[in-house]
């Protein structure tokens, strides 16, 4: 009798621990770290990051984020595929189209923070990002939002410019 009741006291434990299981026994794919990465352009489609133009428009940007204030990396970035390591605020050209990245960091789960752009013209733009698992679809989910619009990532930033 008194195997029986530990038999059973066992297999209820182990039912009780398997039916806490949010993720019913499925694994999470790996999760990428997080990078934002942002275009910006005028009205006439013009790339505003070309520091080769003369309307080169992030020669002052400055990005803030969680407190710290990061200034532009002062080396452009030649790749053809995403660089996974942290190297700032950064100014990068993949096929031929310049854009700034911050990051890779924080390949955490539920995450949510923004990014705030400083330009030299004395406007801001703000970028909410939120990432978070969707138990029952068993998804990563990230949602972008640019100066309270949602968006789609990567960001692409309009910006007026004289002529």
């Amino acid at each position: 009798m008194k195997k029986i009741n530990i038999i059973l006291v066992l297999l209820v434990s182990t039912m009780i621990t398997l039916s806490c299981d949010k993720d019913r026994g499925r694994s999470w794919p790996p999760i990428p770290p997080i990078a934002v990465s942002v275009y910006v352009e005028d009205k006439y489609g013009r790339d505003l990051l070309d520091p080769d133009s003369k309307y080169f428009f992030a020669d002052s940007v400055v990005l803030e984020h969680r407190g710290s204030e990061y200034r532009l990396y002062n080396s452009k970035i030649e790749t053809k595929s995403y660089v996974s390591r942290y190297v700032g605020l950064s100014l990068m050209n993949k096929h031929g189209r310049y854009y700034l990245s911050f990051g890779a960091f924080d390949n955490i789960t539920d995450y949510e923070t923004d990014f705030i752009f400083h330009w030299k013209n004395n406007t801001t733009d703000t970028i909410h990002y939120i990432r978070y698992r969707d138990y029952d679809l068993h998804v990563l989910c990230e949602k972008w939002q640019l100066n309270g619009v949602e968006t789609t990532h990567p960001i692409v930033i309009k910006k007026a410019i004289g002529h």
